[in-house]
């Protein structure tokens, strides 16, 4: 991201109460909502070298993406929303949680089958 120091002074430092996920989107929210504009460039090409945590810790990622995305719309949506709607966000944010772990578990079994079947252990 590149950031004018008129933009960073205006709105602050990244919100360090997100662990991982949302707080580039916590930031950017806060520069538009102080009238900064905020451009995405689509064909920028970026190369994420390491992402080993997403990888060798999904469930752990996940979790705290899906939390991310709860804290980001409380603090900036919840009051748009009336009580049983913010709750149907919830349920979907952890119902979506759900599914997606699901999916890892599925598929770090089928890796544990597929690799005890080529090893020729049996299950």
């Amino acid at each position: 991201m590149l950031v004018k120091r008129e933009a960073l002074d205006d709105v602050g430092l990244w919100d360090e109460s997100y662990f991982l996920h949302c707080e580039d989107l916590d930031w950017c929210m806060r520069f538009r909502l102080n009238n900064w504009l905020v451009v995405f460039v689509p064909d920028a090409r970026v190369i994420h070298v390491w992402g080993a945590c997403s990888r060798s810790r999904p469930f752990f990622v996940e979790w705290h993406k899906h939390y991310g995305m709860l804290r980001f719309y409380n603090k900036f949506f919840r009051k748009l929303y009336p009580g049983p709607l913010w709750w149907l966000v919830v349920l979907g944010v952890w119902l979506r949680f759900g599914l997606v772990s699901t999916y890892f578990a599925a598929q770090r079994v089928l890796v544990q089958l597929t690799s005890a079947v080529k090893g020729g252990t049996r299950v």
